[in-house]
């Protein structure tokens, strides 16, 4: 695959954690697929995780301009990051990883090969203010799904309007105060820590503080496509008027490396794989098997797991499934929302670059 020479050097840092470096490794191998130069910013745990449990470093042999850089995220690699340990481990983001990355960016800015672009996680804020006092043009990465970033920037009308903390146990009640979704979002819909009743609880305060810096980055990378969150972006604009809509990250990258001489099939995962269902699954018929993941911290109980099942089974659920799997690769293909989003990225960090 060919390279260019001059191409703008981008750094990449996704906030510590597996939900957010899945998608944003894949955003990485995107950008290196384009012909960038990345340099992928990990904390020492979760490279440390990288190198037991997956194949990183091959997977990336075929990127020339390809490099991991590990940074410090403030605890000792035998802490706990998960459960209590996260609010220790993002305790430790401020302290210590803040300082190292500017000495980090400042380093680069004078080496010869600046970085052109930095695009950092949404949840992690001080990225902004060091792209912004260093004067490197930064762009914000959001992993959630859009209707849950635009309740994220409605916290603080929710708490002003009495509608969170919860007063009572209701969880249907409708919430009111997120605009675009007033006829449908309930109480059940948002995250559990809104189901705290202090409205100082250190995980709102942290999701309201983070999410309103939003804006100060120069963009907005979203893991969405337009064709099925058209009508909600449109309030995202009001607070973000430049966005990248290039998802689903996972099937965009897919479509890809389909046109490509290279294959990628290696996991980003932090823990050991169990191929044990693998078997199982290679028995079944075709299409008659739906995948659905929890992500890595969730527990649920037996009960919960059988009214998902139930769910599941639904012929209407399967049909709208079905549906919106068509919009998403319609909107991959040449032409396509997310395609044609994905191309004028490329084209405005190489202006960037240039600049």
């Amino acid at each position: 695959m060919e390279h260019r020479s001059v191409s703008p050097h981008v750094l990449i840092f996704p906030l510590p954690v597996q939900g957010h470096v899945n998608p944003i490794l894949k955003l990485a191998e995107l950008l290196s697929l384009a012909g960038l130069r990345i340099t992928s910013l990990n904390s020492d745990y979760n490279h440390h995780r990288l190198l037991r449990y997956t194949n990183i470093l091959d997977r990336y042999t075929c990127y020339p301009g390809f490099h991991f850089q590990k940074i410090s995220d403030g605890l000792p690699l035998d802490h706990a990051r998960t459960g209590a340990g996260f609010r220790d481990m993002m305790d430790g983001i401020k302290a210590m990883t803040k300082p190292l990355f500017r000495e980090m960016v400042i380093s680069w800015c004078w080496s010869s090969e600046p970085v052109a672009c930095i695009i950092a996680d949404g949840l992690m804020s001080f990225a902004v203010d060091v792209a912004n006092e260093v004067g490197v043009p930064i762009i914000s990465c959001r992993t959630v799904s859009l209707c849950c970033f635009l309740a994220y920037f409605s916290f603080a009308e929710l708490i002003e309007a009495g509608e969170v903390p919860f007063k009572d146990d209701d969880m249907d009640r409708l919430v009111t105060r997120v605009p675009g979704m007033e006829g449908f979002l309930r109480r059940r819909d948002l995250p559990s820590f809104c189901r705290t009743r202090d409205a100082n609880d250190r995980g709102i305060q942290f999701i309201i503080t983070e999410t309103q810096q939003t804006p100060r980055a120069h963009a907005l990378i979203l893991n969405i496509f337009e064709d099925l969150d058209g009508p909600i972006l449109s309030q995202i604009r009001n607070h973000c008027p430049k966005i990248y809509t290039i998802g689903p990250l996972h099937a965009h990258l897919r479509s890809r490396l389909a046109s490509e001489t290279t294959t990628s099939q290696f996991s980003n995962s932090f823990w050991e794989e169990d191929r044990s269902c693998l078997a199982w699954l290679d028995c079944q018929p075709s299409k008659s098997v739906i995948y659905v993941s929890f992500g890595s911290i969730t527990v649920i109980t037996k009960e919960q797991m059988m009214e998902f099942w139930h769910g599941l089974r639904r012929a209407e659920f399967t049909k709208s499934v079905d549906a919106m799997a068509k919009l998403a690769r319609s909107s991959l293909s040449e032409g396509g929302t997310s395609y044609c989003n994905f191309n004028r990225l490329i084209e405005d960090m190489r202006l960037m670059s240039a600049s």
